[in-house]
């Protein structure tokens, strides 16, 4: 999946939503010759394509009634046609999106509840909680997994062996001292000539929120309500970080997620956040890499998710509906997930694979993480304003200095309760 593409996507949604909000998938009911046509758009061109391509088609073999038809698309493609195709009534009836989309889709009633797949043969107690939880609005269930994945930390071996450090980090202590003994050199403008970690704060997955729940903090709680952002562990966490960056320059400043792979691809940065679409370029400019879990923090080791769920179309009820609660159970199955796990390199969305089942150590490893993985902000319908006009600009703030991280996390966090106030 072109993971900066879907997401760089994600800022022109708030200006079409309106022209769903009546709207849905197409018809309701479609039966041709006793067969359910399911109409299925998503987004998946990179190199999970073949292993989406091969589910759909074994599901329609093993499941002469009903009929997937799918579309792939580019990602930005996907998101400009999406809403206005629900708002003229020829939506899909299934798509496949950013969990953090899932709600404002649903709030919209462009949506409909999953609840029932859960009664149809899909065993929830078998599903990574996280996966779950990406997926959720008002209390209801809007989205079903069809990938899942834990943030994790990648790091350069040679670059440790170079520093004598043995193993990665197992807490922030040790981290901290890895970081200073891993940034080196002199570049141009006097910038290290090497960093101990590099990390997107921009048109990338979150890592600054990690750091944050770390010490404690975070962003807004579980609640969905509750800003955490200008809580003392949040303004301790920020205080801390920004002090290794601007001393120490263990990071670099205001990178996309795009430009922090190419340092982690050159061999310039030893440490990198991310998932497992890194694994592919990091092999193939012959970095000898190695994954580990987010370090622990003071109050606590965890680390963030990125996932892609599936939703269906308000519209779509009936035989239309049962006909996709069997797809969505199909697709979570232990069988279609080991064999997704083994094709794409994401981790299955199930609990009960096991590491003899995959095949690629690094997919294990995804896999052991998995369930400490928490999706960021899930539920929010106006994710992509929070994220692209306050979360991120307020962290590149912080981390260039231009005022103190306890007043400008305040500052963030009051446009954040603003924003919440009016949703």
């Amino acid at each position: 999946m072109d993971l900066r593409r879907k997401l760089t996507a994600f800022a022109a949604l708030a200006t079409l939503a309106a022209a769903a909000a009546c709207g849905g998938s197409g018809t309701s009911d479609d039966k041709s010759g006793g067969t359910v046509t399911l109409s299925f758009w998503n987004g998946f061109t990179g190199g999970d394509r073949p292993g989406v391509e091969h589910l759909v088609d074994e599901f329609n073999k093993s499941h002469p009634k009903i009929h997937v038809n799918m579309q792939i698309m580019p990602w930005d493609v996907f998101y400009q046609k999406l809403l206005p195709a629900y708002g003229a009534g020829k939506g899909p009836d299934v798509t496949a999106m950013s969990a953090n989309q899932v709600a404002q889709y649903a709030a919209k009633r462009v949506f409909q509840p999953l609840d029932d797949a859960f009664s149809a043969g899909l065993d929830k107690s078998k599903i990574v909680p996280g996966a779950l939880q990406a997926g959720q609005y008002a209390g209801k269930q809007y989205g079903l997994p069809a990938n899942f994945t834990p943030l994790l930390l990648y790091y350069n071996k040679k670059l440790f062996k170079q520093a004598g450090i043995a193993a990665p980090p197992a807490d922030w202590n040790e981290w901290i001292a890895d970081l200073k003994k891993l940034t080196k050199g002199k570049g141009p403008g006097g910038k290290p000539a090497q960093y101990g970690i590099t990390m997107g704060t921009h048109e990338t997955v979150e890592g600054i929120p990690i750091l944050l729940a770390g010490q404690g903090g975070g962003v807004i709680g579980d609640d969905g309500r509750t800003v955490t952002l200008d809580s003392p562990q949040s303004i301790q966490a920020m205080t801390t970080w920004t002090n290794l960056v601007r001393t120490n320059h263990v990071m670099p400043v205001g990178t996309s997620g795009a430009d922090a792979d190419k340092l982690m691809q050159s061999g310039d940065a030893a440490m990198e956040i991310n998932g497992p679409w890194l694994t592919s370029s990091l092999e193939q400019s012959k970095i000898d890499y190695g994954l580990a879990m987010v370090p622990a923090g003071p109050a606590a080791q965890t680390t963030l998710s990125d996932s892609v769920q599936f939703s269906l179309g308000s519209r779509a009820t009936g035989a239309k509906k049962k006909a996709a609660e069997e797809f969505f159970s199909y697709w979570n199955s232990r069988d279609s997930q080991i064999y997704f796990a083994n094709t794409t390199g994401f981790p299955p969305t199930r609990t009960d694979v096991g590491a003899s089942d995959l095949k690629n150590p690094n997919v294990a490893v995804f896999a052991k993480y998995a369930p400490k993985a928490v999706p960021f902000l899930p539920g929010q319908t106006k994710f992509a304003q929070m994220q692209s006009e306050v979360i991120d600009p307020g962290f590149e703030k912080i981390l260039n200095g231009q005022g103190d991280p306890a007043a400008l996390l305040k500052q963030s966090a009051g446009q954040l309760r603003t924003l919440l106030a009016g949703s």
